[in-house]
């Protein structure tokens, strides 16, 4: 094979850079490494999509490992020029494959997509020249997407040279221009010694130059047995098809589907997007008609929490213009929610379908501010079900991406998903999200100035479907002092003129008159709450007081001003995440998310402990006991 492993050695004057890209995704809203290669991977494939409506991508996730693993001959043909810089010390990777081992390896292919356009020979930034080959190759923290497209950062590329035991990957791409079929790799390692030589972090797998840029291979007979070796579907359709070879062990097929159906099922569901995950043994494509069987087939517990969702994904998909209920346009200067957005004459009719448990279809109109350009008219759309759902926080989406890490308003009993499509306000909040795509950032230093009150929009939207409930039950809080006269008897006033029989006080031998004090018996405590090394335990109260069925446990880091429990925020901790502990005795688990856990009490000698809190931050627990048929 023509092709070989480039590193260039550390110039004098030129800084010695330690890579930290891969800590971009390294957040807690991100389970695990598989999920950061879907998401991010998926959604580069969306945005190379052609912008027409009504087209499909498909992508393809192959995983060869085990007897499917390529053999470690046929592997060292790939690296054998590089792998001196591979084994050297110091040069970050921490499981650096033995000699001999042969090369279980991770493929993502995209289909009915353009493929890696652009001019190869381009090595520095031409502002306005669209070049994807360019950005996926030669930039580091640079993108050349446009506002309309997913990504921001120009690092989601990272996420497979991170999923890689030696932080590579090759790259075969088919362009939709000019045909070509073109292969190039990359690693990125850290700074290392070979020798007494000292190379920069960077190697680059294709054809050197006569003037040292590293070029893509396009030898047919290269390009075909790097195919057979890596089982590559591709022949001359438009895509990309990355290899990481020896991938991350922690990336498996059950960890695959989770990822694709946990952050694309809407796409899969509006027919944006279907995914196929294949192994040497099996293989399962996951489209709009077999998206339900895919996710009771990882269990129980996935189905339950899955399945509601991918019903209010359908409703979405299905809501025509004449099924959506659209509120008045917000505030045009900026955006509050307040009264007059629902529309009178519409709530009596709202009021009743949310309590009846139908689902609600709701669209909000708005203006986008952006500093330097005329303002623009938006909307969003949510959807909602009064369905007594033990979760209650919303689910966000942008532009088919699941957003895990927004802090919406709980809602108790509520399921909804709030869908964020429409150009000018998907890019406003794309604009303020992480690299890793997992938050909106209030803060973001190019989003805080790009936007006149761009807080407000995140406000807005995360309070949507809170404030929405709030709006319509508002003008249902007035008392009526006749609802229940017919169920009810009420003792008679006196009349002005009636005299009221008094009751005789007792007296003391001294003569001094005192009421009677009714007495008080103490409330006995059902439960104990007591502060453990970096948390709590509740156990039982009182041997002789009522045993409580459950407990509602709801914890927040205080706060010198305003309520705990409303200023809670998911970065601060999760009860369903590391580094929260929770251990039980004679108890069932019947809820635990975000801050909030609720048990079903077994036996009188129970035990719930929560450990794994900041030690050095003060604690705010609110533990709620109910008996049965107390449902206050």
């Amino acid at each position: 094979m023509e092709a070989k492993w480039c590193f260039r050695k550390l110039r004098p004057g030129e800084k010695d850079r330690q890579p930290t890209q891969g800590e971009f995704f390294a957040t807690d809203a991100i389970s695990s490494v598989a999920e950061a290669l879907v998401r991010e991977s998926i959604q580069n494939s969306l945005d190379a999509a052609p912008k027409e409506q009504g087209s499909t991508v498909h992508v393809r996730i192959f995983l060869a490992n085990g007897q499917h693993a390529l053999p470690a001959l046929q592997a060292r043909e790939y690296f054998a020029g590089g792998w001196k810089h591979f084994t050297a010390k110091g040069n970050g990777l921490d499981e650096i494959p033995a000699d001999d081992e042969n090369c279980s390896y991770l493929v993502v292919e995209d289909f009915g997509t353009t493929g890696l356009t652009g001019d190869v020979n381009q090595w520095q930034h031409i502002p306005g020249a669209k070049n994807p080959f360019y950005y996926f190759f030669r930039t580091e923290g640079r993108s050349g997407k446009g506002e309309e497209d997913r990504g921001r950062w120009g690092v989601g590329k990272y996420v497979f040279p991170r999923s890689s035991r030696i932080n590579a990957h090759i790259a075969l791409t088919v362009r939709e221009d000019d045909k070509k079929c073109l292969l190039m790799g990359q690693a990125v390692l850290k700074s290392h010694s070979v020798g007494s030589d000292y190379f920069t972090p960077d190697g680059d797998f294709g054809r050197a130059s006569v003037d040292g840029l590293i070029l893509p291979v396009n030898d047919p007979s290269s390009i075909e047995q790097f195919r057979n070796d890596f089982r590559i579907q591709r022949k001359d359709e438009p895509g990309l098809s990355v290899v990481v070879p020896w991938v991350n062990t922690d990336i498996t097929r059950e960890a695959l589907l989770r990822a694709v159906i946990e952050g694309y099922f809407f796409p899969i569901l509006t027919g944006d997007l279907v995914v196929t995950v294949a192994t040497g043994d099996d293989e399962i494509e996951i489209n709009k008609e077999s998206l339900d069987a895919a996710g009771k087939a990882l269990g129980e517990e996935f189905t339950k929490k899955m399945l509601p969702l991918f019903d209010l994904a359908a409703l979405a998909r299905e809501s025509g213009v004449e099924t959506v209920i659209k509120l008045n346009p917000a505030n045009s200067q900026r955006p509050v929610w307040e009264s007059s957005l629902v529309p009178t004459e519409l709530i009596a009719a709202l009021r009743q379908r949310f309590r009846s448990g139908e689902t609600l279809a709701v669209e909000v109109p708005l203006t986008v501010r952006e500093r330097g350009v005329p303002d623009r008219t938006s909307f969003f759309r949510f959807y909602l079900i009064n369905d007594g759902s033990e979760g209650g926080v919303p689910v966000f989406i942008r532009d088919g991406i699941i957003i895990p890490d927004v802090s919406g308003r709980w809602v108790p009993g509520v399921r909804s998903m709030v869908v964020v499509e429409h150009s000018p306000l998907a890019t406003l909040l794309g604009d303020s999200e992480n690299p890793a795509h997992t938050q909106w950032q209030k803060e973001r230093e190019h989003f805080r100035h790009k936007y006149t009150y761009g807080k407000s929009y995140i406000d807005f939207v995360t309070q949507s479907v809170a404030m929405f409930v709030r709006l319509l039950n508002a003008s249902d809080q007035q008392t009526d002092r006749d609802l229940l006269r017919e169920i009810f008897s009420v003792p008679k006033q006196p009349e002005a003129n009636e005299t009221k029989e008094k009751s005789r006080p007792r007296k003391r031998n001294k003569g001094e008159i005192i009421k009677d004090i009714p007495k008080v018996e103490p409330k006995k405590r059902r439960f104990t709450l007591t502060k453990v090394s970096g948390g709590f335990t509740i156990t039982r109260g009182a041997q002789d007081a009522p045993l409580p069925t459950s407990l509602e446990i709801a914890v927040a880091y205080d706060r010198r001003r305003g309520s705990a429990l409303k200023k809670y925020a998911p970065p601060d901790f999760r009860l369903d995440q590391k580094p929260i502990i929770i251990e039980t005795k004679e108890v069932k688990v019947v809820r635990k998310e975000l801050n909030r856990l609720e048990v079903n009490v077994l036996q009188p000698d129970f035990q719930v402990s929560v450990t794994g809190f900041d030690e050095n931050r003060d604690l705010y627990v609110n533990v709620d006991a109910k008996e049965a048929g107390n449902d206050s």
